[in-house]
Parts: structure tokens; sequence; C-alpha cells
């Protein structure tokens, strides 16, 4: 169930990705406006802390239930929207459900998965995202293209309200929450708590708090370094290949397998290599292709080329990010997710605002080196700041 859903959660959120021009033309907008409006979505994201909190507290299982509820009915209400306003506020409400489902599904796996086998088993739920393109966009492709840009909303908002009642057959969850805001899913009783105040309590991750810090920077990094670029990415080839909406599903049914070989590297050898190096691996191959990517726009295969390549090696760093963050501060895990995915939403929402307006302004000149200064910061924060198991003394149970 976790891939099903995640399945529809991915779509949900890459469609406007390919298909950016298109939804704005059929709502009555252009570009650069819808791109604020994917940023304003992408802005919810900053109550995905109060929902992580609220999840170590009541469960994980119960939130993610209702996120995928109000995502559902957030895309339904965009499809039936009459106006810029109403579309608006529909999509507020994926952006709230958005923050609610995935960093408390993280959390919940996380807590059932020992953190030796933990990427193993995460990287094959990211399966998810890249079957959004292999299955979810480029049907969405042939869906617009034949009907309209409103059916794959109804579909995936459909599909996501039926998911919000499956999961209630999901196991249930042991409450390990403790008073000051310090408790959470575990499994380190050898790590003492500390009293905290009620505001302070809630940025409070534990001892090791620079590295887990750290590490939810870095993700918002790397977020922002290839959504800067996927935003208007659908608008960059339709403008200079002129890709139709299908051919552009076909694009990311492409970007999909690439996705799905990262994720199949991430859950066969990250947790060998180690999940931190796996990370500086993916955004060293990230800085690299971005670099590359202005030389090959000569040319639709070799555009397409560089685009694969730069999303296979983020796709991996992403998914390599996720075990890592998960063991920063055991204790507040359901909040560490959460305030992952939140840096993630801050980094597209800003790249929903740069990305378009720099292409527009600049072409590829616009996205490339802005997405190489991002990975290179991120890169220098996994090197000086973020440790991997920071509560290296506690054994960690096999």
């Amino acid at each position: 169930m976790g891939i099903s859903a995640k399945l529809l959660i991915g779509t949900n959120i890459q469609i406007f990705n390919p298909f950016l021009l298109v939804i704005a033309s059929g709502v009555g907008t252009g570009a650069v406006v819808m791109g604020r409006l994917v940023a304003l979505r992408n802005l919810t994201g900053l109550t995905a802390p109060l929902l992580g909190s609220l999840a170590d507290r009541v469960g994980h299982k119960i939130v993610m239930r209702v996120g995928l509820l109000a995502t559902g009915v957030g895309l339904i209400g965009m499809a039936l929207s009459g106006n810029i306003f109403f579309f608006a506020l529909a999509i507020l409400f994926t952006g709230i459900g958005n923050a609610a489902y995935t960093p408390n599904l993280h959390a919940y796996l996380s807590s059932k998965l020992s953190y030796a086998k933990r990427a193993r088993g995460l990287g094959v739920v990211e399966y998810s995202w890249a079957l959004a393109g292999i299955i979810g966009l480029f049907a969405s492709g042939y869906l617009i293209e034949k009907w309209s840009w409103k059916m794959p909303f109804y579909l995936i908002g459909s599909g996501l309200i039926l998911m919000s009642f499956l999961y209630g057959l999901l196991p249930g969850e042991e409450k390990t929450g403790t008073e000051g805001g310090t408790g959470g899913a575990a499994g380190h009783p050898g790590l003492k708590h500390v009293r905290v105040g009620r505001f302070s309590g809630f940025f409070y991750l534990g001892e090791h708090a620079a590295s887990a810090w750290g590490g939810i920077l870095s993700s918002g990094l790397i977020m922002y370094a290839m959504v800067h670029i996927m935003i208007i990415h659908g608008g960059w080839l339709q403008a200079e290949y002129d890709l139709s909406p299908s051919r552009l599903g076909s694009v990311a049914l492409l970007l999909g397998l690439f996705d799905l070989v990262a994720s199949i590297s991430v859950s066969v050898a990250v947790d060998r290599i180690g999940k931190r190096r796996s990370v500086l691996i993916g955004v060293a191959g990230m800085a690299v292709s971005f670099i590359l990517l202005p030389f090959l726009n000569t040319g639709l295969i070799p555009a397409l080329a560089g685009l694969s390549v730069s999303r296979c090696f983020f796709e991996f760093a992403v998914v390599s990010n996720l075990p890592l963050l998960s063991e920063q501060a055991p204790l507040h895990r359901g909040k560490v997710m959460s305030f992952g995915i939140t840096a993630n939403l801050i980094g597209t929402t800003v790249a929903g605002l740069t990305g378009p307006a720099a292409y527009l302004k600049f072409g590829i000149w616009g996205l490339a080196p802005v997405s190489l200064a991002s990975s290179v910061a991120a890169f220098l924060l996994l090197i000086f700041v973020v440790r991997e198991q920071p509560y290296g003394s506690v054994k960690l149970q096999k």
C-alpha cells in the first residue's frame, strides 16, 4: 500500500513539471503565475513539523490517512474550480496533505526497520517516485491530450481518497512520546531524555542537533537544485523542441526510468556503501551534470541525456538521504523527517519562483549555474557538518 499511495502522491507532486504550461493554459493563466501557485502549494510544507510532532504523539498512521484524504479532496477541487481563486484554495489542500503524508510514511517505516536495513526498505518504497513518472505522468500526458488537463486530477484524487481508507488496515504503532516534546519513535533506550521548554522543545533535536539540522538544510538545497530546472523543463522542451503533451509524457517516462535505476541502486547498495557517502556521491554527480547541461542543449537527444543523468544522481542523493536523516535524532524521528520535508518544500517553493522566471529571461543559462551553486553548498554541508549515526555509541538493533 505504501508504494501504491506514494505513486499517486508522487504523480500529484510531479504533474506540474512537464505540464505546467498546459495546466496554466487550462486554468486561464501563464507559466509564471502557475509557478507561483506551485510555490504556494509547497509553502504549506511549513506545516510538516507541526504535523510530525503531532504524529509522534498520536501515531503516524492516523496523520498519514488525513494527509491522503486532504490531498485527494484538494485535487478534485482543483479540477472542479471555475477560477484561479478556487484553484489556489484547492492547491493549498494538496500541499497540506503532502506535508502530512510523506514524512510520516518515512517515520512510520523507519520505526519498523532496523538502521542496517533501512536504506533497502525506504529505497523500495521510493520506487514509487520513479513509477510516478513511468506510469503516472506518462498516463497523464495521454489523458490530457485525449480529454483535458482535469482528467488526471479527478483520477488521482479519487485514488488517494480510497487509499486513505485502506491505510486503516496497516499495523498499529507503539506510542513512545514523552513530555516536553522529547519523545518519538525510537528504539534507543540508552539515550537520556532532556527536559526543554515548550517552544524550544519543538525545535530540539537532541544531543547531535547540528548534524541533524545540517542534514535537513542539505536536503532542501539538493531539492532546490533539481526543481529549479524541473519546474520548467516541460516548458523548456516544449519551447525549444516543440514537444506535445503526449511526448512530454514520454519524457516523464524516460526520467522515471532513471529514477527507478537510482532507487534500485539505493535499495541494493547504500546500506553497504554508507548513507552519508551515498548522498555525497549523488550530489557530486548532480554538480557535474549541471556543469554539462547547457553544453548539451544542442538537440533533443543530448538535452534529454543531460537531464536524465542529473535526475538519476538527484534521486540517488534524495533517497539515500532518507535513512541518513532518520537516524540523526531517533527520539524525534517524526519531527526530523518532517523538518526534512519542510526544507524540501521550501526549496521547491523558491524554485517555483526562480525557475520559470530565470528560464524566460536567460534560457538554460538561467537554470544550470544556479542549480550548480545549490548542489555545491549541499556538498559542503554534508562534508563538514553532517555525521552518519551520531548515536554510534548506542548499539543498534540488527
